[in-house]
């Protein structure tokens, strides 16, 4: 069987004088055989409430993947729209890192990053919605955890899940076709460091050397099969 692993990481700039709010999401992709599409297995989320800067979150994240499964075997997709993101991004390749520098627009689309970074703009309710449907195929998998940050992420995920076969049944009784629909929240880490980890997962083989697809799909229009 082969796997990969894609780490995920959101933040949310701090009110004030406090911590900002980061959370990041492993997800495991596996592939019974080669006919099959890809499913997608959360291996663990966190939220850091602690955190005291771009370099040490970036000592914790490097820690992480240096340990056993995950070593050689995991890529890094970063929310660098806020000032910690960008940080956070510059603070990882200094220390031997490549992860994807992603925002997240209106519009999609492979953009310029800083030299030698790969940047990338994605449509946030479009990679949303591909993240959605991948549970309602039941190819993301959720379950198994006991963490308040896994459980509410699981409870948010059923209902998107339920709003857009909500969305999709009134727009099929229409006679119409429903492209996104969901509102993207970019107050909800939880959400975006998954939907960025799994997005990241089916741009990429199972080989984590490997860099983004030529035309990566940034919109609703993918399966995610890959």
């Amino acid at each position: 069987m082969a796997h990969a692993f894609f780490l995920g990481v959101d933040v949310t700039p701090a009110d004030g004088d406090g911590a900002p709010d980061v959370t990041h999401a492993l997800f495991e992709k596996s592939k019974e055989d080669s006919d099959e599409p890809a499913a997608y297995r959360l291996n663990h989320i966190r939220h850091h409430a602690d955190v005291e800067s771009a370099d040490d979150l970036a000592d914790r994240l490097q820690g992480l993947v240096a340990d056993q499964p995950y070593i050689g075997r995991t890529s890094l997709i970063v929310n660098r729209g806020p000032d910690f993101g960008a940080a956070l991004v510059e603070a990882l390749e200094d220390r031997g890192l490549d992860p994807v520098a992603a925002t997240l627009t209106d519009d999609g689309g492979v953009a310029d990053g800083a030299p030698d970074e790969i940047g990338v703009h994605l449509k946030g309710g479009d990679v949303l919605r591909r993240f959605v449907n991948l549970h309602r195929e039941g190819r993301l998998h959720l379950e198994n955890h006991a963490t308040e940050a896994a459980s509410r992420l699981a409870r948010d995920v059923q209902s998107l899940s339920e709003r857009l076969d909500e969305i999709d049944g009134d727009m099929e009784a229409l006679g119409e076709t429903q492209t996104d629909g969901l509102s993207f929240d970019p107050g909800a880490t939880h959400i975006t460091s998954a939907v960025l980890a799994v997005w990241l997962g089916s741009e990429r083989s199972f080989d984590p050397s490997q860099r983004l697809k030529t035309s990566p799909q940034t919109d609703a229009s993918s399966d995610a099969g890959a």
